[in-house]
């Protein structure tokens, strides 16, 4: 029963974006506050919404934000692009650089149980053609923070949108 639940959270919180296929204007983009680091302390206010699907037909849904009170919460849910991995992460730490936003947290629900509790980490881009990538998961304890996470190979998505302030 907790796996078809996870799934429908999947399907209900990402869904097929028929003709939404263009990011907000450049006027909804002047929300850049320059290069910030959150991880449970450090400046307030910072957030990252994405509802995207890749052009693999990898999709990503979060809501994350390092409130007033410095407070680093969200969560990432994602579906693999074959259909047989769905998963949600607890996001604890954003890293964020421009319109560039790397995030990292612990995946708490998973249709594949063997990767509960393990380290995830992925990166959004708000920009012109915004880009997502896929989520990158390491044993507990052993994967990098959004503070210490490498580059990767961001993607353009095919659907939906990122917004990163």
């Amino acid at each position: 029963m907790k796996h078809a639940a996870l799934i429908l959270a999947a399907v209900l919180a990402v869904p097929t974006f028929a003709g939404c296929d263009k990011a907000p204007t450049a006027s909804a983009r002047g929300r850049d506050a320059g290069t910030v680091d959150a991880r449970h302390t450090g400046p307030a206010n910072i957030s990252v919404v994405a509802a995207v699907r890749l052009s693999s037909g990898y999709t990503l849904g979060v809501v994350a934000s390092n409130n007033a009170s410095s407070v680093t919460t969200g969560t990432a849910v994602a579906y693999s692009a074959t259909g047989d991995v769905v998963l949600s992460v607890d996001i604890n730490c954003i890293n964020k650089s421009g319109g560039h936003a790397k995030l990292s947290g612990t995946v708490n629900e998973s249709s594949d149980a063997s990767i509960e509790g393990d380290d995830a980490y992925f990166e959004v881009n708000d920009a012109a053609i915004d880009q997502a990538n896929t989520i990158n998961l390491a044993a507990a304890t052993e994967g990098p923070t959004c503070l210490q996470s490498p580059e990767y190979d961001l993607a353009n998505i095919a659907a939906g949108t990122v917004i990163v302030n």
